[in-house]
């Protein structure tokens, strides 16, 4: 019995000193906001799939740190219109994708809870990497870019197919951000609740 009692209490401390030693990553770290000029913090593209093999409409958040000292979100929102097909030529070479036109865009000073709603969403991404399947030629794209800097190296997470829980993430960030929630339709039955 004294064993027992003895190892539980052993337990109880080991697992308190893991929980304080814990580290909150943050990539909005203090250093950052200090500096002098404008720095790129984060980039989140998100494109969906409405057109199909063709694409769909966009969205496109960057976040950088100005010299007031606050991180800025800069927001803009795209239309699609899948039977207007304009060329593209790029490094790959020439094809075809939907008009998109800007109809939103807008500017906020991030909160802390702005702040966090990013973070989960990176977290929330990362873990859509571990059930990313082979889509073909149609799926959604979302990218998600944390640039080098003060705090420390940059990574990229990028995500492509048919996922309806990052989708329902990327939703939920958008409406903590209160920025305009967009209706994605799309035909795939995968992605249907």
């Amino acid at each position: 019995m004294k064993l027992y009692i003895y190892t539980l209490f052993i337990l109880i401390i080991f697992s308190c000193e893991n929980k304080a030693q814990t580290k909150n990553e943050d990539f909005f770290s203090y250093e950052t906001s200090k500096f002098r000029g404008t720095r790129k913090i984060v980039d989140l593209h998100a494109r969906f799939s409405e057109c199909g093999e063709w694409g769909g409409h966009e969205e496109n958040i960057l976040i950088t740190t100005r010299k007031d000292e606050n991180f800025h979100l800069y927001y803009e929102k795209y239309s699609v219109n899948c039977d207007s097909m304009v060329l593209v030529e790029d490094s790959i070479g020439t094809y075809n994708e939907p008009f998109n036109k800007l109809v939103d865009s807008c500017t906020i000073i991030m909160t802390e809870t702005h702040k966090s709603a990013i973070i989960r969403f990176a977290h929330n991404l990362l873990s859509s990497k571990f059930r990313e399947e082979f889509s073909g030629h149609a799926g959604d794209s979302f990218y998600f870019k944390k640039h080098e800097g003060f705090s420390g190296n940059g990574f990229i997470i990028d995500f492509y197919g048919f996922d309806n829980k990052i989708l329902k993430d990327y939703k939920q960030l958008i409406s903590e951000l209160n920025l305009p929630i967009s209706e994605v339709k799309n035909n795939n039955e995968r992605y249907k609740d």
